[in-house]
This record gives C-alpha cells, sequence and structure tokens, in this order.
C-alpha cells in the first residue's frame, strides 16, 4: 500500500474518532461528583401540593394545588448545584448522578431518608396571656451580645425592639427596667403581642399569633385557640414523603 495513502486512511480515521469523542461528549456526558449541574425541579408532596419549583408555568397554574407555605418568587431559574458539596438531600444528590443533560427523572424520598418521622412531644401548648417583669437582670456579656454596646446606667437601648432603661451596670450583671405602654403592640419570641395590662411590677402581655407564625426560633403554631396556641417544633416535612420532578439542564464538567 502507498505510505501517503495510508497516511490519508490514519488521518481520517483519527478525524472520525476524534469528532465522534467530541459528539459524545456533548450529547452523552453524565452527571459526576465534582461536576456544577444547573437543574429545573419541581417539589410536591404526597398530597400533589406543590412546595416549590423553578418553573415559572408551574408556581403561575392556578390549577395545581400548592402547600400553604408555597410563595411566588421574583425570578426563575434552574438552580445551580456542585455535586459532592451536600447542597441537597443525599437521595436527590444521588437520583442526580449519572443523569444527561435534557434528562428527566421522578424520585420519592421516604420520611427516613428525609427529615424523619414526627415526635408528639414536640408539639407544644402555649398560653396566649404572658407575663413580662418590669425588672429584669441578665449577665453583661448576654446583655451587650444582644444590644451591640456597651451598656451605661440611666441610658435607653432597644432590645428585640423593646425599649429599656439600664438601671445598674456591675462586672457581671446588668439590671434594666422595659418602658411599656398600655395597648402598645410588641415583637417578642413568642411572636406578635399586645399589652394589655400593667401592674406595679409586671406588664401582662396577650399574644396575638397568626397560623403559620415562626416562634421561639423555630416553632410554627399550627392552631390557635381560644386563651393558647399550638407550636410545632417537628421540621415543617417531618413525616412526609418528598416527591420530585428533575430534570438536568445543563452540566459542566469538573
Amino acid at each position: 500500500m502507498n505510505i501517503n495513502r495510508l497516511y490519508v486512511i490514519i488521518a481520517v480515521v483519527i478525524l472520525i474518532g476524534g469528532g465522534a469523542g467530541i459528539y459524545f461528549l456533548m450529547f452523552y456526558k453524565t452527571v459526576e461528583v465534582g461536576d456544577t449541574v444547573y437543574i429545573d425541579y419541581t417539589f410536591y408532596l404526597d398530597t400533589g401540593e406543590i412546595v416549590d419549583t423553578t418553573l415559572e408555568e408551574v408556581a403561575m397554574d392556578d390549577t395545581q394545588p400548592k402547600f400553604w407555605r408555597f410563595r411566588l418568587k421574583a425570578s426563575y431559574e434552574p438552580l445551580k448545584v456542585v455535586m459532592g458539596k451536600s447542597t441537597l438531600l443525599p437521595d436527590l444528590e444521588l437520583a442526580l448522578i449519572g443523569m444527561r443533560e435534557g434528562e428527566k427523572k421522578e424520585i420519592a424520598i421516604p420520611p427516613e431518608r428525609a427529615y424523619g418521622y414526627r415526635d408528639p412531644s414536640l408539639v407544644r401548648e402555649v398560653p396566649l396571656l404572658q407575663t413580662l417583669e418590669k425588672e429584669e437582670e441578665v449577665p453583661l456579656e448576654d446583655f451587650t451580645q444582644r444590644v451591640e454596646e456597651n451598656p451605661q446606667p440611666d441610658e435607653r437601648y432597644q432590645l428585640q425592639d423593646l425599649t429599656i432603661l439600664v438601671l445598674e451596670v456591675t462586672e457581671e450583671k446588668v439590671r434594666f427596667r422595659y418602658e411599656l405602654e398600655m395597648g402598645q403592640e410588641i415583637y417578642i419570641s413568642l411572636g406578635k403581642a399586645k399589652v394589655t395590662e400593667v401592674t406595679d411590677t409586671a406588664y401582662k402581655i396577650t399574644l396575638t399569633p397568626s397560623l403559620g407564625d415562626t416562634v421561639l426560633g423555630s416553632g410554627v403554631v399550627t392552631e390557635i385557640k381560644e386563651d393558647s396556641m399550638m407550636v410545632d417544633f417537628n421540621h415543617l416535612f417531618a413525616g412526609e414523603t418528598l416527591h420530585y420532578t428533575i430534570w438536568v439542564v445543563t452540566i459542566e464538567k469538573a
């Protein structure tokens, strides 16, 4: 065989092989750990209620039921995920491994693989009528962190949006007095409230909650009774099977 012809054949084979390789990488690359992946998703519960989505047409579709905490977004775009950074639930990230661009997948994550089962002991009843002593004493370090200032006697400060007057400062303690008025609407760790009675030593405060309010850090108001409210400290999706429809939009290889 002519040597020049042989070189031509080898060159053609290399070009074809290279082109096939590029085609494979472009159209058949799959998600691996370390890749940056852009995904669209719709997250919903067993009831079919949609909790969250990256798709505007889904969010705006009034025929599809929405979870009570569902909120419209200012803009909708794919979610950026760096695989292996643990930004998603483990089962959700695992489901993405091996997927190709444009591929769609439905997954269901049971409670034990998501946020666990509900614990009835984490649901507490809180009286709506509360008492706030007019004077309070706290460690100096705690006070300084909360007001972000070094307290001075006879000076007024804002503590949780409440006006307080510092009465005494020692090396360890700060003693102060709340300055509230009858009928004043305030916000405390238990949520929205109103001053409904003033005595010589205390303020009587009536809580004014709404369903879904977050109080005491992570508790959610689930029921309001005549003189109390039920606060659930379970995770919002405890006991729920989480359903996801996911689409891989773009894969950026590591």
